[in-house]
């Protein structure tokens, strides 16, 4: 089925803005963006065509391809569009994604929840059901691909530049994706399938509650250990008995003995109590950070997590002074052209709107700036303490913004 979008802009004068860079890998460049014509925000991939190699070229065409065949999934990254732009002498082809403003799972810390991991993991072999089941392969699930949204609360799948259409497999299988991450049939070259990205799965939950990879980076020694050894990867004491269960359901050496995504839905680790680990997070979860709800064995040394703070601290930190100021020097406006060759389309559903008639007074008194953003702090916390089950999106006051994560 053809995917619908909230708006589409296909027209060859159309521009929008490239802002500042976000992320670089062996894939290009990551920048954010804002749209022209509707203010919206967005994330654009982009490689140089004149400069990149062509495997980032080919990378960059197949991730494109990928998620234009899908339809849009709340856990997955969503798709905005493709083009190629000029800016200045340089011709870029850029993937349009929505942005999403924190950071990846490997970057955001160890998940000290069971409860979260829980909802996370839910969230993940949700999106990989939607792909598998619509012949695609992601080939590179790990914690680095998959990015925070919604206050840290939940979880989507990115990065399909390794993924791959199940028919076009062919008889000489290349390895896909991250090798300490890698199925054991992937290493040998045997197959990439389904069951390899849930082989990833697995290795991605550990590396959630360890901060590292599940199999250590010993170089040749751990491919063959992952590809020809009886070994597995050491599931952590702490997770709970059906945590260890849902692990080692999803890294059977045997691939046939694997679960798949639909089995993995049911297993207890995610069906039981599922409504209560969607639903017991409240405006309130911004103050009331749980430290942990794993099962603590008595040699475990139980540390505090490194970002509890007090609730005016973390209040504050949600305060700036200062408003969006998109027209900067940061930011390059950029002539989008319409290529009929590479079948380019741009889609932007109004995801994030910027406040057109949004100012700011750059000359505003600085001790005046201060001590409006400390009593409105104060005020802030005084309203969270008191009034429950309200969501505040947006407070615009004099020369202070305050976002509110529901």
């Amino acid at each position: 089925m053809e995917k619908q979008s909230i708006f589409t802009n296909t027209c060859s004068s159309s521009s929008w803005i490239r802002g500042s860079c976000i992320g670089r890998g062996c894939f290009g460049t990551v920048s954010k963006a804002l749209s022209k014509s509707n203010g919206v925000v967005f994330a654009v991939k982009s490689v140089d065509l004149a400069t990149c190699l062509p495997s980032q070229a080919e990378s960059l065409e197949n991730e494109i391809s990928i998620l234009r065949s899908l339809n849009s999934h709340p856990h997955i990254v969503t798709f905005l569009g493709d083009d190629v732009s000029k800016e200045g002498t340089t011709t870029f082809r850029n993937l349009h994604l929505e942005y999403l403003p924190e950071t990846d799972v490997a970057n955001g810390g160890i998940v000290k929840s069971e409860t979260l991991l829980r909802r996370y993991v839910y969230c993940l072999v949700s999106a990989l059901r939607h792909i598998h089941g619509n012949g695609i392969v992601h080939c590179d699930v790990k914690s680095k691909n998959v990015l925070l949204f919604n206050g840290g609360s939940s979880v989507k799948l990115a990065d399909f530049g390794s993924a791959m259409e199940l028919e076009k497999q062919t008889v000489e299988i290349a390895p896909r994706g991250s090798p300490l991450w890698m199925a054991p049939e992937v290493i040998r070259r045997e197959y990439q399938g389904p069951e390899s990205d849930v082989w990833s799965l697995g290795c991605t939950v550990i590396e959630m509650l360890t901060g590292k990879p599940a199999w250590e980076d010993q170089g040749f020694d751990s491919l063959s250990r992952i590809g020809f050894s009886n070994e597995s990867p050491f599931i952590p004491a702490i997770l709970s008995e059906l945590g260890r269960d849902f692990l080692d359901k999803c890294l059977k050496r045997d691939r046939s003995e694997r679960w798949s995504c639909d089995q993995l839905l049911e297993h207890p680790f995610l069906s039981q109590d599922r409504y209560s680990f969607f639903t017991e997070s409240s405006p309130r979860c911004v103050l009331d950070w749980v430290n942990s709800e794993f099962d603590v064995e008595e040699d475990i040394v139980e540390s505090t997590p490194e970002f509890t703070v007090s609730a005016m601290s973390r209040i504050s930190k949600l305060a700036t002074t200062g408003g969006a100021i998109w027209e900067s020097n940061g930011w390059v406006e950029v002539r989008t052209h319409a290529s009929e060759e590479l079948g380019v389309k741009m889609e932007y559903p109004v995801l994030i709107r910027a406040e057109s008639e949004l100012t700011t007074s750059s000359e505003s008194n600085t001790e005046e700036s201060e001590s409006t953003s400390a009593i409105t702090c104060e005020l802030l916390l005084l309203l969270v303490l008191v009034v429950e089950n309200i969501q505040i999106y947006a407070t615009f006051y004099p020369n202070l913004i305050i976002i509110i994560p529901s």
